[in-house]
Formats: C-alpha cells, sequence, structure tokens
C-alpha cells in the first residue's frame, strides 16, 4: 500500500511538473489549440502510463525546440541581425497561384489530422503492447515502419506548416520543422542501438523487414542507403557528433541564404 502511494505522488509530481514547464510554450500565434495539445494532453498520456515517470524525459526535446522556436519573439527576436527570419517570406508567385493554393488547402487537413491521427494510434498501441508485456512490438503501425511515432509527429507538423501558406510562413518556420525531424531521426538512431543492444537478434532481424521512417520502401533502396551511413559515419564519438552539428547548420545555412532578402514584414505587405 505505500509503495502504491509512493506511486501516486511520483507520478502527480511529474505531471505538475510537466504542465507548469509547458505552459510558457502555449503561446502561439498560430492554432492554439495544437499547442495546448503538445503541452498538456501529452505529458499527461506519457507520465501516466511509463513504470518510472520523470518531469523531464528525453524524447520531449525535439518537440520542445520546435515549439520553442514556433514562437515568434524566441529567439530570433532577441538576436541582432536575425529578426528578419521571423518575418512572412515573399512569395508572390504562390499568391497568384490559384490552383496550387487550392492544393495545399486541401492537402494541409488530411496531413495535419491524418499525422495526428497516426501517431496517437501507433502510441496506443505500443501503450496497450506494453501493458500486456510486449518486449517488440512489430505489427499493426509498427509494421509499417519501425518508428510510427515521430513519422506521425513529422506529417502532423508539416500539416500544421502548410496553414501558414500563402501569407504567413516564416523562415523560422521552415528552421523550426527541419530542426524538429533532424533531432527525432537522431534520436530514432541512438534508441535503435540501445534496443540492439538489448534484444539483439531479434531486433536486428525486425529492423531488416520494416523500413526505418519512410513507409513502403524497397529494401533494395532503403538497404544501399543504410550500407552507405553505416560505411561512411565516423567511429570515434567526437566525430559523429561534430557530423551531425556540421549537417544540421549545412541544411540551416541554406534555408537562411535562400529566405534572405525575400522576406516582408506584414504592414509592408503589398496588395494581391
Amino acid at each position: 500500500m505505500p509503495s502504491r502511494s509512493g506511486g501516486f505522488r511520483s507520478r502527480l509530481t511529474a505531471l505538475i511538473a510537466s504542465w507548469l514547464l509547458s505552459l510558457p510554450t502555449i503561446s502561439s500565434t498560430f492554432w492554439l489549440p495544437m499547442w495546448i495539445a503538445l503541452s498538456i494532453i501529452f505529458p499527461t498520456i506519457f507520465n501516466y502510463f511509463p513504470e518510472s515517470p520523470a518531469p523531464i524525459r528525453i524524447d520531449w526535446i525535439p518537440q520542445w525546440v520546435f515549439r520553442i522556436l514556433y514562437i515568434p519573439w524566441i529567439p530570433f527576436m532577441i538576436i541582432p541581425g536575425l529578426e528578419w527570419l521571423t518575418e512572412y517570406l515573399l512569395l508572390p508567385w504562390l499568391w497568384t497561384n490559384t490552383p496550387l493554393m487550392m492544393i495545399i488547402a486541401s492537402v494541409r487537413p488530411i496531413l495535419a489530422i491524418g499525422g495526428f491521427t497516426f501517431f496517437i494510434g501507433s502510441l496506443t498501441q505500443l501503450l496497450v503492447y506494453k501493458r500486456r508485456g510486449v518486449k517488440l512490438v512489430t505489427s499493426g503501425f509498427y509494421g509499417i515502419v519501425r518508428h510510427p511515432q515521430y513519422l506521425g509527429i513529422f506529417i502532423w507538423t508539416f500539416g500544421h506548416i502548410l496553414y501558414a501558406l500563402p501569407l504567413f510562413l516564416r523562415p523560422a518556420d521552415l528552421i523550426a520543422w527541419i530542426t524538429l525531424v533532424y533531432t527525432y531521426i537522431l534520436l530514432a538512431r541512438s534508441e535503435e542501438a540501445d534496443l540492439m543492444k538489448i534484444l539483439g537478434i531479434e531486433y536486428a532481424r525486425y529492423r531488416e523487414s520494416t523500413p526505418f521512417i519512410i513507409p513502403y520502401t524497397p529494401a533494395r533502396i532503403s538497404k544501399p542507403i543504410s550500407m552507405l551511413i553505416e560505411r561512411y559515419t565516423p567511429k570515434a564519438r567526437w566525430a559523429r557528433i561534430t557530423l551531425k552539428i556540421m549537417i544540421y547548420l549545412s541544411v540551416i545555412a541554406t534555408i537562411a541564404y535562400l529566405s534572405y532578402g525575400r522576406t516582408y514584414c506584414f504592414k509592408d505587405k503589398p496588395p494581391i
């Protein structure tokens, strides 16, 4: 009985800490319900089911980075010379392209709702199987990709970003989404390394038969790519970290280069 009471207090402490830590991140200028869900509902789910809940979990980091970067005034508004990253992209070719905008308007709710549904479905499946004592889930959503929750988050957040088109898309939004995707991919690779140590050949077989994060990728394509990545990945830990940082900075620099001089403040927007 005392252990149950202690477990309840631990979970309650974790939930309260999660809510308090999440409150500053829901001040978004766009689609507030999404941020409320990310900031309040998901911490509740993640803290209720694990055996050892904690106020801060490593798999929250990509979502936190995404939410922090998406808020207009953090961090770009406080860094001199980078405020243009929070201005809107000048996309006149998109403003006047009615057929393309109709396609985008049709696709974005499908991506947002579909990605959210995929995420919730895969999370529910994982929690149910965990309750049953299954160590490795290989069917259902996990038979499509090895990291269905991350895939759902990618699709969901990308659909959300499309809602900013054609007038309100900012370079900071693209940087936030790229940061989210990149950090989750790195997290997934780290998780797989741990699973290989724990499950061994069982997980190796699963990895051979199921795509990483892009559904229905043929083995003749995914396997050579995986081999190339493993071949050219440095063995030294410091070299791997350096390479990951350089890849990320290169992508961000490319976005910044393509966006520089192509933004405007709302008050300066030319009439359509």
